[in-house]
Formats: structure tokens, sequence, C-alpha cells
């Protein structure tokens, strides 16, 4: 290294110093070896040295800025796992086919310590809203002394049927009343999470007077019950504005419950944002003086609908002075408000509608009485869009000694598995084609497909002559991929017994409640547990009462949830959803 002027201070005497250094260096000190600095070259080192102080915490700050998001990030990562491990179940055994068999499955004790704090106010704004706070300690013992110790914070990442307008929920529904044999009471049953306010609007080309007894606007907090008048029914053949118009403040969840003291029907009703183009009719064969239905109701002007007939019995059906037969397309076109019903003496099951806007799709029959059982009961469903349909189903038994046919119509060509009691088997449907199977009142069925099926769930009439509980009904069954964690439901008044059947993975199904309170054992009245593709679940029916329910469980697990009701010759049915989420 090459220096020019070197000198060390320590041993180089003031006096020796030269002069020029002495006087950049401001002088020397008395004592020897200390230098003297002026006051302002002193003042001046500690104004920076504060400023250096000063940018130093606030990079500290920033420090512990990042370092503290880095860590909520990671907390909420491993929660996400975590509740992922705790869902995993319904939705893995999609893609795999069905060969299991009924499977015996032991006994699980479930004990819980659980803080559970949810919002249960349902925000569809777009404005962010906060997760609900839910904490849940769960210790489990299953078979050989086997304990799970899992504590889950919910986050904004778990989709949560509280915070998130999901499956059937909505702010805005179309409603009609297909044509019932018998004259009965129209009912629509709304129910709100925290209160809502409620508008029912038709037609300004409806009847006046009609008019005046369905308008109206309603504050409700939570349920409410809204009769119309019998007259609103649907003639068919006819283009009406009978459709009713209903909106919320807030998402509710909607059914209409036709209601007489012969015959009954009820369906859950589908939001006007979740409607769509193409649907597939579902009905049965008629008796010999009843009819099968088909309804559609527009919600845009100028609406062009066609429907493409399927009939196994091909009986002419006569439209307008022309008759149509099986594959023929019958087409007409629908302004705002808007409704036609269609019905026919033979079965319209796998009728196809399809239109240029989205409409409200409705069929069943006006009152039929099926295999010679009982007596005949009004059956509608508001069909869900074929883009909704599911591929894999759980189907309940119905109570009291009543049979259940189960519909399956599929969607296009497809091979599909199904198992009932140990033993499965598979089969090949065309599209728009179906097929029928029975289980008893003891027995549950499981369906799979590649691709989607709409499965409909037929109560038949009570074998048990004495007591005669219930006549046909009929419910769209809820999907895997259709189950929610959580729903609030009316149950109709003026039942004999009522019932929800509960489909769930079997090792979350002690976490399940309802209206806040665990399942009392003697409710159950049919329980079965079964594997399949691998995820075993549990399948419970649970006696109920009238008013609203709600149905939860503590660690956000998805379930399926049907209802239905029995009394003297009278019974009803419909799902907690139908729709993908």
């Amino acid at each position: 290294m090459k220096t020019d002027f070197i000198f060390d201070r320590s041993t180089i005497a003031p006096k020796q110093m030269p002069n020029r250094l002495n006087s950049e260096l401001g002088g020397l000190s008395k004592e020897p070896n200390r230098k003297r600095i002026p006051r302002r070259t002193t003042k001046g080192r500690h104004k920076k040295q504060r400023t250096c102080i000063l940018c130093l915490l606030l990079l500290i700050l920033l420090l512990v800025s990042a370092l503290y998001v880095a860590a909520l990030f990671l907390i909420r990562t491993c929660t996400c796992e975590i509740t992922t491990k705790l869902n995993k179940g319904a939705n893995s055994s999609l893609d795999v086919k069905t060969t299991s068999s009924l499977v015996p499955v032991q006994n699980t004790s479930v004990e819980m310590s659980t803080t559970f704090t949810k919002d249960r106010e349902i925000q569809r704004t777009p404005e962010p809203t906060s997760a609900p706070s839910l904490t849940t300690g769960i210790s489990t013992e299953i078979n050989q002394k086997f304990y799970l110790s899992v504590e889950a914070h919910m986050t904004s990442g778990h989709i949560s049927a509280q915070n998130t307008t999901i499956g059937s929920r909505g702010r805005e529904f179309i409603v009609l009343f297909t044509t019932d044999a018998l004259e009965s009471k129209k009912n629509i049953y709304v129910t709100s999470e925290n209160g809502t306010k409620l508008n029912i609007t038709t037609s300004p080309r409806l009847n006046a007077s009609l008019k005046s007894q369905i308008d109206r606007s309603v504050n409700i907090p939570s349920s409410q019950r809204i009769i119309l008048p019998q007259t609103i029914e649907l003639q068919s053949f006819q283009k009406e504005v009978k459709s009713v118009l209903i909106k919320t403040s807030s998402d509710v969840f909607i059914i209409s419950h036709y209601n007489d003291k012969d015959s009954v029907g009820s369906t859950t009703h589908i939001p006007i944002n979740k409607l769509s183009t193409k649907y597939i009719v579902i009905s049965t064969k008629p008796a010999s003086d009843s009819y099968s239905q088909l309804a559609v109701a527009a919600i845009e002007d100028n609406t062009a609908i066609s429907v493409t007939f399927k009939m196994k019995h091909n009986l002419p059906l006569k439209i307008e002075g022309k008759k149509f037969y099986n594959g023929d397309v019958f087409n007409f076109s629908l302004d705002r408000f808007e409704t036609y019903q269609i019905e026919h003496k033979a079965d319209l099951t796998g009728t196809f509608i399809e239109s240029s806007a989205p409409i409200a799709t409705f069929s069943g029959n006006d009152c039929n009485e099926l295999e010679h059982i009982g007596a005949c009961d009004h059956l509608v469903e508001q069909l869900p869009p074929t883009s909704s349909v599911d591929k894999t189903y759980i189907v309940p038994p119905n109570s009291d000694d009543r049979d259940t046919l189960i519909r399956i119509t599929a969607t296009e060509n497809t091979h599909f598995s199904y198992m009932i009691g140990g033993d499965t088997q598979t089969l090949f449907l065309e599209r728009l084609d179906y097929f029928d199977t029975h289980i008893s009142s003891s027995q549950s069925c499981f369906i799979e497909s590649k691709v989607p099926l709409l499965v409909t769930s037929i109560g038949l009439g009570s074998r048990n002559s004495v007591t005669a509980m219930g006549d046909p009904s009929m419910t769209i069954v809820p999907g895997i991929n259709q189950y929610l964690d959580y729903y609030k439901i009316v149950v109709p008044p003026g039942y004999d017994h009522n019932y929800v059947s509960i489909m769930i993975n079997f090792a979350f199904k002690d976490l399940l409640r309802i209206n806040d309170k665990t399942i009392n054992k003697f409710d159950i009245v049919f329980e079965e547990n079964f594997l399949a593709s691998s995820v075993t679940y549990s399948v419970r029916t649970v006696r109920v009462v009238e008013g609203e329910l709600t149905a939860s469980t503590v660690n956000g697990e998805r379930f399926g949830l049907m209802f239905a009701g029995v009394t003297e010759y009278e019974a009803y049915g419909f799902s907690g959803n139908s729709l993908l989420l």
C-alpha cells in the first residue's frame, strides 16, 4: 500500500507536528495525546447520530411489521390445512368407482370442548366481511384408544354458509303454484338469519283484485308464513301473469307449501341469480284421474322457450290445436311475469326445456297415487338447472313404513353405479332416460356417476294400513357437492311426525347440532353407516318438531339435509339445497 504521509499520533509530540496539520485538527489539548474538537463539530455529530438512531428504529419497526404479517400468513396457512383435513371425506370420493360393500362401522365416542361464536348475518355485497370466529377443541376416541386433538380457527378462506351466499339462499325469487287437483292453501315460508325486509310484487297486468291480495311489504324478524289466494294457481295451456316476485334486503331461504286436508306438497325455491336456461322435467306416471305437469315462468321479456317432449307411453298431447308426440318440440315465448303450464296423461320425465334467457321451471303431478298404496298427493319440485346437478348422492329412506322410489335421470349418456344393502349394480343410461329402484324404510342408497345425474326421492304411501301415515311425496335429492354446513328452515305445522334426514361423513357425525343441541338418541328413527368410495358415511333420520329449525356442525363440515312430514294420508318433502356450490 503506497502512502504519501504517515504519522503516529502516539509517538509524535504536538510541537513536532506540522503547523498545517495542527491548524486542521483545531489544535491540541493540554494533555498529551488528546485532541480538542470544536463544539460546533460535536453538535453536528450528535445530530447525525440522532438521525441514524431514528432511521434504525424505523427499520426495526418495518422489520417487526413484516415478521408479524409473515406470522399471520403462516398461521392462516396452517389453519387452512387443518380445516382441509377436517373436511376431507365427501369431496374426496367423487372420481372413485364404487366397488365397496356395506361395512359395519364401530361406534365412535366424541368428547368436545367448544367455544363457538358465529356471526350468522349473511352478506352478498361485494364489501369484505369478517369471517365468523370459530375455535374448536375436539378430543376423539376411535377404536383402539386413538386420540386426535384438533384446535381449528376458521378463517375467511373457509367457505361457510353463514357468510357466503351459496346454495338455495338468495334475495330474489320467482314463485308460482302449479295446479293442484284439490283446492289447497298456498303457503310461502320465508326464513331469515337476522331479520329482513320483504317485498312481494306481481305483474301490473294481473287482475287488480288478485294483485291487491298479494302485493305487500313485510318486515321479517326471523321467519314468516305468507298465505296467497287460491286463485293464483296456474291453469294449463294458458299464458298467464301468475308468477310472484319476492325480493328481500338480505339472504333468505324460501319454500312453498300446498296444504289441504287431503293433499299436500312442498318445494324448495331457487334464487333468480341461480336460474339458467336448461332443465330436465321430473314427474311420475299419472293415475287414471290425474296428470303430470310442467310449468315455466319468465323473468325477462321476449324469452323464447322450447320444450322437447319425452314420453315412454307415447300418448298424443294436444296444445293449441296441434298434437305432439315423443320427440316433438313445442316452441313459445313469454314476457316477464308470464307463466305457462302443460299437463299430460303420460309421464313427462326426461322432457327437456331450453330457453333464450334464464327461467324458473317446475314439474310434478297434480295429485298422484303411486303403486296402488294410499291416496293421492300433490307432487311438485322447482327444478335445478342441468349445470347445477351433481354426480354423487346418498338417498335416505322415508319413515313410518313408507318405501322410497328412487328415480335416476341422466343428463348425458353414462354408466353409473348404485349400492343398496351392500349390493352394487352398474348400469348404462342414455341421455334424458331414467332408471327406477326401491329402498325400504330401513335402507339407504349410494349413487355415483362420471357425469351429472338428477336423483329424485319419491316417498310412497305407508304399508301400515292401520296408521296410514303418509301418501306420495317428491324431493330432489342433494348431491354430496351440494351439502352446506348451516341451514335455517321452517318445519311446516300440522303433521303427526316431522323428520330431517342427515347425510354426513361418519367421522364428524357427533359434531352436528340441531337448534344448537346435540341429537337425542331417542329421536333417531333410522341410522346406517356404510363405506363407499373409501369414505364412511353416516345416514340418520331424526324426529323434529314443527317451527324454525337450525342445523350446523361445530367444525364447518358440510352435510346433506332432507325434510319430510306425515300425517294420515298426507306427506310432504323438500331438501335443504339442490344446487352445486
